[in-house]
């Protein structure tokens, strides 16, 4: 995987993701749980072995695990139940939704942004009769 780019990796990474998650389930919290939020030693400690037993550097280990997150993110909400999210305080949206959330909200704000500009440009040009001032002529 070290060496896959694209959407090979994506793939890939998906796959590693739901591994994790899998995994997840089987280690346990003190109250008997799953770790949904692989927070436990023994989790992280089975991870770290997994990745040192592919040759994975800690470096390498670190870089996967960062771009496999947003995946067992998604996952994880999938697979929990509301109740479960809320005891976990994982907000029930995903990654994947909170991104689409920021994008429709940074269209609507440019939108906004722009009919602002062309309200100020019809203004100032109704103001000057629409004639453009030259950059030598005196402010």
């Amino acid at each position: 995987m070290r060496q896959t780019t694209g959407e090979r990796r994506t793939m890939m990474l998906r796959d590693l993701a739901e591994q994790m998650v899998d995994l997840r389930e089987h280690y346990l919290t003190p109250s008997g749980d799953p770790d949904w939020t692989g927070r436990t030693g023994a989790y992280r400690y089975a991870v770290r072995g997994l990745y040192a037993q592919a040759g994975y550097t800690p470096e390498e280990r670190k870089v996967t695990q960062t771009a496999t997150r947003y995946h067992v993110g998604n996952l994880v909400r999938a697979r929990v139940s509301q109740e479960t999210a809320d005891a976990l305080g994982l907000e029930r949206t995903t990654p994947q939704d909170r991104g689409r959330l920021r994008s429709r909200r940074d269209r609507e704000e440019l939108r906004e942004l722009l009919a602002e500009a062309r309200k100020l440009l019809a203004a100032h040009k109704k103001t000057t009769g629409g004639a453009h001032r030259s950059s030598t002529s005196a402010h």
